[in-house]
């Protein structure tokens, strides 16, 4: 399968964006895409039956991945801010400045987009500054092919001092 990213990093400055997610502890990265798939549904099922408006596609965050475990966020950005539920809860994507590149194809690829951020933050004396996450632009039920997927990655830097 053809995954590639197309190496491209660029600099946004984001708003902070009410989301509603679920939170999942893992062991395994191959738990990563089940876990994934059940925290989304849950919220689209609690979003939907709340009336919210979706301002984004769904994301997942990961606040914690490492030999001891990783830890996934799972959820939607809305138009405003909205109670959760349950394991459902509330809270932001981070404002402020991030490294983002477009990963096209097979999320198992997905490494290699994180190694060019990882790359262009170091060759450009950038810092990270909070957990990276991923925004899924394509549904896989709808392209159901992976080569037409298409995932842009954020990983949060620090802002510069302009003094």
């Amino acid at each position: 399968m053809n995954t590639m990213s197309d190496a491209t990093v660029s600099v946004q400055t984001l708003e902070a964006q009410p989301i509603l997610f679920v939170r999942r502890e893992l062991a395994k990265r191959e738990e990563i895409a089940d876990a994934i798939g059940t925290s989304l549904g849950a919220v689209f099922q609690h979003c939907q039956a709340a009336g919210l408006q979706f301002a984004a596609p769904p994301f997942a965050r990961y606040t914690a991945f490492g030999p001891d475990g990783i830890t996934v966020e799972s959820g939607i950005p809305l138009t405003a801010p909205a109670e959760g539920a349950d394991e459902i809860e509330a809270g932001y994507l981070q404002a402020g400045r991030a490294a983002v590149c477009l990963h096209k194809g097979d999320y198992a690829g997905l490494e290699r987009t994180y190694k060019a951020i990882e790359e262009w933050v170091e060759t450009n004396g950038e810092q990270f500054s909070g957990p990276c996450w991923e925004s899924y632009l394509t549904d896989p039920a709808e392209l159901p092919n992976p080569a037409d997927w298409r995932t842009e990655v954020f990983w949060p830097i620090a802002d510069r001092d302009t003094t």
